[in-house]
């Protein structure tokens, strides 16, 4: 049985999501467009539509390295849609308090011109406010 080639831009995704397992987080912000959407899909505090690159870090990734001393998000499914790329993947991740946060995750990735123009994700967001709280209360911490 042969393995399928995958598209350019799953290529992309999967060669992002090994970089950044290495601790690499640059690999994700060149991957993807200044205009970047980022969508968490449900109702929990840290849900929500945010645009930019820098609007994304201050409101999604500055609260979770407050929130978290280890993390790592490990795919274990990619289907090529080619413009669109869907990345299954599960969490590894323990909070500054001692507690595990391992979350299953879908990141639907939208291609435009061989980057990251919109990036979905779906996940346990009632998992997400239990064990990290409210997201508004990493916002003004030091980190």
């Amino acid at each position: 049985m042969s393995t399928p080639t995958l598209s350019p831009n799953a290529r992309l995704a999967t060669d992002v999501f090994a970089e950044v397992a290495k601790g690499n987080g640059a690999a994700f912000w060149e991957a993807c467009h200044d205009d970047l959407v980022w969508r968490t899909i449900g109702t929990g505090s840290w849900s929500g539509e945010f645009r930019g690159k820098q609007a994304i870090a201050d409101e999604i990734f500055r609260p979770l390295h407050r929130a978290l001393a280890e993390r790592a998000t490990l795919p274990t499914r990619v289907i090529d849609g080619g413009d669109v790329v869907v990345v299954q993947a599960r969490g590894k991740n323990l909070t500054r308090k001692g507690e595990r946060y391992d979350n299953d995750y879908a990141f639907v990735l939208h291609f435009r011109d061989g980057r990251i123009a919109e990036y979905e994700e779906y996940c346990d967001t009632a998992l997400i406010d239990r064990v990290l709280g409210e997201r508004a209360s990493y916002l003004d911490k030091p980190a």
